[in-house]
């Protein structure tokens, strides 16, 4: 009976020091599980140092490596996109290169996807090696799109790193939108799920490109294109705000009136400057929130009816 094919999907951006340890440990993954063919597509996603060079020269060591090479840096989440385009496996694994996903849980992830799950989420258990305001986001983050998705369930604590058989990534694929998020297409599509937890490490070589505002970046990207329940929210909770200062502009007013017709006297409060002030402030607030939502949807529209690419292979280098 044939083995059956797993593709290990790993982007690299600027990763010239993290290249030697990620394959030297893959390599020893891939020896212990030996009831399994491995291909590892690399990605480089633009990098600037000597990731393209060290993987190719790495070609001629390890026979089960593929590089895919992007015309330019198109970011993480499109560099995993290209790599998942190409895999040729019966199941797929997207990890960084940091070791901070410990290629360790392939083994288990593969027991869970034999005993006939199509997605194996690996969760971190504890996220101790983050900052405080990493952790306070992150906590925030998968709280809120979970809320906001609806019937579709985010795991929390769970990034790229994930077994998925072929049939969800052909699922995923046949998803028409070009601004991509995977951690939320695959709860999207569904299919038989489980999970193995892991207390995350500290990153040992090189250092991160994800900051801030590449977080930032993938919450807007993972909450907009999940629901249009900001837009409803807008909606009511500018209704909300309405009534509450629509009640204190009539409040505000009849204190006006009484005060003019001598009925009342409350020399300390200038009636009228507040009513002012009271109504622009709300009218303010809620069109620009309501124009910056908006504007998110309408941007998001604007990039789907361009059609463009997520990203641009420039070459993909088989190991013959």
């Amino acid at each position: 009976m044939a083995k059956k094919l797993m593709t290990v999907v790993v982007p690299m951006y600027n990763e010239e020091p993290m290249v030697p340890h990620f394959l030297t440990k893959i390599a020893e993954i891939i020896k212990e599980n030996d009831g399994y063919n491995f291909e590892v597509v690399a990605v480089n996603d633009g990098s600037r140092d000597n990731t393209l060079a060290l993987l190719y020269d790495f070609q001629k060591k390890y026979k089960f490596l593929r590089v895919v090479n992007l015309s330019r840096n198109f970011g993480h989440e499109a560099a995993v996109a290209a790599g998942l385009s190409v895999a040729k496996g019966d199941a797929i694994i997207p990890i960084d290169a940091d070791l901070q996903d410990p290629p360790e849980l392939i083994k288990p992830m593969l027991e869970l996807f034999e005993e006939g799950y199509d997605v194996v989420n690996a969760r971190r258990a504890s996220r101790k090696e983050d900052t405080w305001i990493k952790r306070y986001t992150a906590g925030k983050f998968y709280r809120v799109i979970d809320k906001l998705s609806g019937k579709v369930r985010i795991p929390q604590n769970v990034g790229h790193y994930r077994l998925i058989s072929r049939r969800v990534l052909d699922e995923v694929l046949k998803l028409p939108e070009s601004n991509r998020v995977f951690r939320v297409e695959v709860p999207y599509v569904g299919f038989k799920t489980a999970e193995v937890a892991f207390v995350r490490p500290k990153r040992e070589h090189g250092k991160t490109h994800y900051n801030m505002k590449s977080m930032i970046d993938l919450a807007i990207n993972a909450i907009t294109i999940t629901s249009t329940k900001p837009l409803n929210f807008v909606f009511k909770f500018a209704m909300w705000l309405g009534i509450i200062f629509g009640l204190s502009a009539v409040t505000q007013l009849v204190l006006f009136i009484l005060e003019m017709t001598k009925v009342l006297v409350l020399p300390f409060l200038n009636h009228g400057v507040w009513l002012l002030i009271n109504v622009s402030l709300f009218l303010t607030t809620v069109i620009l929130l309501a124009l910056t939502i908006i504007s998110i949807y309408l941007g998001k529209t604007f990039n789907e009816t361009q059609k463009r690419p997520f990203y641009v292979i420039e070459s993909v280098k088989e190991n013959k």
